[in-house]
């Protein structure tokens, strides 16, 4: 599933993403010891394999299809001031 990376870390390699799916926020736990790790940034558009770990939406693969994709991202997540709507 593609997603874009609303959070990261670049000390530890975690990362928030937002799934095109619109569902919960998945969690990126950073790549296992022994690879060489991907340097991910706010706004990058990733390939994510989603898997539900308890109640929480964890990122089992995690692939980068295009850095800086959406570097706006996080500015119009934290401008939006209008109430959501509860149905």
């Amino acid at each position: 599933m593609l997603g874009v990376v609303i959070w990261c870390c670049q000390s530890t390699g975690r990362a928030i993403i937002w799934c095109a799916d619109h569902g919960d926020l998945a969690h990126f736990d950073g790549f296992p010891p022994r690879t060489d790790p991907i340097v991910l940034g706010v706004g990058d558009l990733v390939d994510v394999e989603v898997q539900m770990l308890g109640s929480v939406r964890r990122c089992a693969r995690l692939r980068v299809v295009e850095a800086g994709y959406m570097p706006e991202i996080l500015d119009s997540l934290t401008e939006r001031r209008r109430p959501i709507a509860a149905a």
